[in-house]
């Protein structure tokens, strides 16, 4: 059952995208039936499809060029089909663009089976305003940047998405109300484009296949809404004791997101803050020690980046923690209550709520290397903080989890770094041996995610990093901790 779960998690972006497919499938025979319906009315003069073409034709065409129902229409899926390619394009966006032109293949073809649309179009005739409706969605979607990926950067293309997002959407609710809505005909004069002209009156509902052109329709506007829209910025904000391995923690994690970047072919920006990437100069020289300094009194130092998880449904996060020196756990809980004033907090207690308020989860440290010298951990805080921000999620980690080792490799015989699940178990096993852990787990319902850096013991007895043959710093459970970030 847990490997089935396992799998399902480790799976969920490709199964998604599967299930997408198959709905796409499901959709094309009713959406196209109700497209064809509509189309019908236009064919004969009539109904709202047919009137928004006519005013298009005489007021928007018309005093530029002059121009034929089919002119307008190919314009048209010229405009759709530009801000599809500029969704195409866009790294974040190329896999629900994909199911996009299989969705538009399948419904041209639908409609091609009822003789509408692309047999009625002529391409010798109606090529140029094809072409013309192409570069216009290209570059009303923000074509420009384009050039941007080819010197290196990320580029997104929001404002394709989100029009193409109204074009799909505006097409499914007028052809959904041409079928089923019987309404006063409008008819458009060539004359006078802006005084529609009321032709019949009477109101009624055509319940043929009323039910399933609504479900789908419901379905597909719902679809192509998550399609378009980019998911937003996941904020995670690091709390923990005094020297419990804050710093260390998010260097580890920013680390492993760099190396994903360097181990990939996107230019995705990291975005780490100057305060980070001056510790990290720092870790990354050739020496025995951690050379993570103490913080100055007084002194507030920011330490954030941020990484794209998933790659056919992406998501933003954006990790960050405060450095600073002294004690504040214990005043947090008056802070984010409002037991005590605003005015009356510091600026690093300012700074403080102001993350954890900001941010959609919040990460507990649990200092393993307290645990091991049988010392106070510091946590108690933490029942109260809970309290003060109820409903925000939490994300358990126990840091410096090197600590183990030894007894892990002992009592199992097995090797944590690779065998990271069977160690994870044997810590939360350990840890919830305390009662105060073991509530803190209950409290929040989240198993403890352990993570370390590789370490030896030098001749004072204090534990270093070790490094590879190039100098770095070697980590275990950051990779995992980026992909479990994305999943929550």
């Amino acid at each position: 059952m847990s490997n089935a779960i396992q799998y399902l998690r480790d799976n969920k972006e490709k199964l998604t995208l599967v299930g997408y497919f198959a709905l796409i499938l499901a959709l094309a025979w009713p959406m196209s039936g109700m497209f064809a319906d509509a189309w019908q009315a236009t064919l004969t003069g009539r109904g709202i499809p047919n009137a928004i073409i006519r005013f298009l034709r005489f007021a928007v065409f018309g005093p530029v060029l002059s121009s034929s129902h089919q002119t307008v229409t190919a314009a048209g899926l010229g405009l759709f089909l530009g801000l599809l390619v500029l969704m195409t394009i866009d790294p974040k966006k190329r896999w629900q663009a994909a199911l996009l032109w299989i969705g538009t293949v399948i419904a041209l073809v639908g409609l091609q089976s009822f003789g509408l649309l692309l047999p009625q179009l002529n391409v010798a005739e109606q090529g140029p305003a094809l072409v013309g409706g192409v570069v216009v969605g290209f570059l009303f979607g923000g074509g420009r940047q384009v050039i941007d990926l080819f010197e290196g950067e990320t580029v997104e293309f929001r404002r394709a998405s989100r029009a193409l997002f109204f074009v799909m959407a505006g097409l499914v609710v007028v052809c959904f109300v041409e079928v089923h809505l019987q309404y006063p005909g409008i008819y458009i004069d060539a004359d006078t484009p802006f005084q529609p002209q009321i032709v019949n009156n009477g109101f009624g509902i055509n319940t043929a296949d009323l039910p399933l052109h609504l479900g789908a329709s419901v379905v597909f506007i719902a679809t192509a809404k998550r399609f378009v829209e980019y998911d937003a910025d996941r904020e995670f904000f690091i709390l923990g004791p005094r020297a419990s391995g804050k710093s260390l923690f998010l260097i580890g994690a920013y680390l492993e997101a760099l190396e994903r970047v360097r181990s990939s072919d996107k230019n995705i920006p990291l975005e780490p803050s100057q305060d980070l990437m001056s510790i990290l100069e720092a870790l990354d020289r050739k020496e025995t020690d951690w050379i993570v300094e103490a913080t100055p009194p007084g002194q507030v130092n920011e330490l954030s980046f941020q990484y794209v998880h998933g790659s056919v449904f992406p998501k933003n996060i954006r990790l960050s923690a405060l450095d600073y020196a002294g004690e504040y756990l214990s005043r947090l809980p008056d802070a984010l209550t409002g037991a005590k004033e605003w005015e009356e907090l510091d600026n690093t207690e300012r700074r403080l709520v102001e993350g954890i308020e900001d941010s959609d989860t919040l990460v507990l440290t649990i200092d393993m290397s307290r645990y091991a010298r049988d010392e106070p951990l510091d946590i108690s805080e933490y029942f109260s903080i809970l309290q003060a921000v109820d409903g925000k999620d939490i994300l358990l980690v126990a840091t410096k989890a090197d600590v183990l080792l030894d007894e892990f490799e002992s009592e199992r015989g097995l090797e944590a770094h690779l065998d990271y699940e069977e160690f994870t178990e044997f810590v939360n096993r350990r840890l919830r041996q305390n009662e105060n852990i073991e509530a803190l787990v209950a409290e929040t319902n989240q198993d403890i995610h352990p993570v370390y850096y590789q370490t030896k013991v030098d001749d004072d007895g204090n534990r270093v990093p070790m490094r590879d043959d190039t100098g770095t710093v070697m980590t275990v459970g950051f990779d995992e901790l980026l992909d479990k970030l994305g999943r929550l």
